[in-house]
C-alpha cells in the first residue's frame, strides 16, 4: 500500500513538472512573438519616415525644415500647421521622432 501511495505520490508531481515546464515553454515563445512584432513595428517606422527623408529631404540632413516638408503639399496653410503641431522642441526642423509622430507612428 505504502509503495502504490509513493508511486502516486510521485506520478503526480511528475505530472505536474511538466506541465509547469510547457507553461513555462510557452511563455517563452509568446514573449518571443513579441519582440518579434516590436521589431518588425520599429522596422516599418524606420522605413516609413526614411521613404518621408528621400521624397522631402533635399540637403540629406535627416531632418525636415519647414520648406522641405511643404514640399508637394496642395494644402499649405494645413501642412504649416501640421510641421508647427509635431515640431515639438521648436528647432525649426522635424527629426526622426517627430517624423514618425506626425506619420502616426
Amino acid at each position: 500500500m505504502k509503495q502504490a501511495l509513493i508511486a502516486t505520490l510521485a506520478l503526480s508531481l511528475s505530472i505536474a513538472a511538466a506541465g509547469a515546464a510547457q507553461d513555462g515553454n510557452e511563455k517563452a515563445k509568446e514573449k518571443e512573438k513579441a519582440k518579434q512584432e516590436e521589431k518588425a513595428a520599429r522596422e516599418k517606422k524606420r522605413e516609413a519616415v526614411n521613404e518621408v527623408l528621400k521624397a522631402k529631404d533635399k540637403n540629406d540632413d535627416g531632418s525636415l525644415t519647414l520648406d522641405e516638408y511643404l514640399t508637394g503639399e496642395s494644402d499649405i496653410e494645413a501642412a504649416t500647421k501640421n510641421f508647427e503641431k509635431f515640431n515639438k522642441n521648436k528647432d525649426r526642423a522635424l527629426s526622426k521622432e517627430e517624423i514618425a509622430a506626425s506619420l502616426g507612428m
